[in-house]
């Protein structure tokens, strides 16, 4: 279960810490990486959050996509 909470906090600092470089893509992959397994999180009592995580998963693979382009 801790695994969890360190992978959402590593997401958010390493969204702050590219948001800070001027890596908005790569930012915002990792915030959404984050907030999407906050979310999910949430929908073990509210399971109508549970799209809403699998769209933020959706934004973490796209922004995933668009890096991987880039290289």
């Amino acid at each position: 279960m801790i695994s969890r909470y360190l992978v959402i906090t590593l997401a958010f600092i390493g969204a702050g810490f590219r948001a800070t470089q001027g890596a908005l893509v790569e930012a915002t992959g990792l915030a959404s990486l984050g907030l999407g397994l906050v979310i999910l999180k949430l929908a073990a009592t509210r399971p109508r959050l549970k799209q809403i995580a699998w769209l933020m998963f959706l934004v973490t693979a796209i922004a995933m996509g668009m890096v991987l382009m880039r290289r």
